[in-house]
């Protein structure tokens, strides 16, 4: 059995949630179990571009997953990142910058979890995969700092297009990109150490 945490439940966890729901009951996932992990509520604005439905708004997003998929959800945000080294690998679906940064310096060693961090920003989009030519050097420079680190608030889409009523895909695509991405690592398949993407 292997087990693989999500860390995310938003713009990017929630496509994730439907395409491996997608995978799972056409049998290409056996032996595997998921935990999606998310403090956050289902807001409105939400709606507009993350997988949730107007029922959903004011429930836990996991309970919403774990309700429509059947997924473990844990209502929490993951401060400790110990509670989730038992895991056989990490999905990072959040756009936090210290759970990354936890991520790059706790993970990036031979006997930990193996990971892949997924990125989305309007229509564009990233992901980095555990690999040895990936140092946590290399990782860590990746990462927004000072003011910019605040420049989303948080969003995987860009926030003067939402104030503009504009929605792009770039969470949805590289949500599905994961989900091949899992099974490439789940069968033993070599996956590239980066892509970046901007349409």
């Amino acid at each position: 059995m292997k087990y693989i945490t999500v860390v995310g439940a938003g713009g990017i966890g929630s496509w994730l949630a439907y395409f491996l729901y997608d995978l799972e009951k056409n049998g290409q996932l056996p032996d595997t179990g998921f935990t999606f992990y998310d403090d956050d509520v289902v807001e409105q604005k939400n709606v507009r571009y993350q997988n949730f439905e107007t029922d959903d708004i004011t429930d836990d997003k996991v309970e919403s997953i774990s309700a429509r998929y059947g997924f473990v959800g844990v209502s929490e945000r993951i401060e400790d990142i110990s509670v989730i080294a038992d895991s056989d690998c990490v999905i990072c679906a959040v756009d936090n910058r210290d759970f990354r940064e936890k991520l790059f310096t706790t993970f990036n060693t031979e006997n930990s979890p193996y990971w892949i961090d997924l990125r989305s920003e309007g229509r564009s989009y990233a992901y980095y995969t555990k690999h040895l030519k990936n140092t946590t050097d290399i990782l860590l420079a990746t990462l927004p700092s000072g003011d910019e680190a605040d420049i989303n608030g948080g969003s995987c889409q860009l926030e003067w297009e939402l104030s503009e009523g504009i929605i792009q895909q770039g969470n949805k695509i590289i949500a599905g990109i994961a989900s091949q991405l899992i099974l490439n690592w789940l069968r033993g398949e070599h996956n590239a150490l980066k892509h970046i993407t901007n349409i």
